[in-house]
């Protein structure tokens, strides 16, 4: 009944399954988003890189975290929490960005981040979590 009310208003067939999924997206706390995020990017959590990239794409999403330096900023914090090092997040998040860019199409690419210069070719880790922080804030 509701539905069939809501479908009414804007005047045209609503498929429950994306009803759903925008009631789903809206009551997603940020941290679920990344892991869609990465899901929808096909990168296995199995990787040592998810940990470590989705931990880097919260740290940019709170808005009161100094993110003006990876290097100094993001890596060592990341490295403390896992009990790593700067070097070794930095090159596990590497990775797991080459295997998102090696496992997807630019079109796959294109349907989950969106129209961007990043999906054209391979960026840098910085370009790619800030570019994926962003994209989550805005989903806010």
């Amino acid at each position: 009944m509701k539905l069939a009310m809501v479908s009414d208003v804007f005047n045209e067939d609503i498929d429950l399954s994306d009803l759903y999924k925008a009631f789903k997206t809206s009551e997603m706390t940020v941290e679920k988003k990344a892991s869609v995020l990465l899901y929808d990017l096909m990168l296995p959590p199995s990787y040592k890189g998810y940990k470590y990239l989705k931990d880097a794409i919260l740290m940019l999403c709170d808005e009161d975290y100094d993110c003006t330096s990876f290097t100094k900023n993001i890596y060592p914090v990341i490295a403390e929490k896992y009990g790593s090092t700067s070097q070794n997040i930095e090159k596990n998040i590497r990775s797991s960005v080459n295997k998102i860019y090696e496992v997807n199409t630019k079109e796959d690419l294109e349907k989950t981040l969106g129209k961007s210069p990043i999906i054209f070719e391979k960026p840098s880790n910085v370009k790619f979590i800030t570019f994926c922080a962003e994209k989550l804030r805005l989903e806010r």
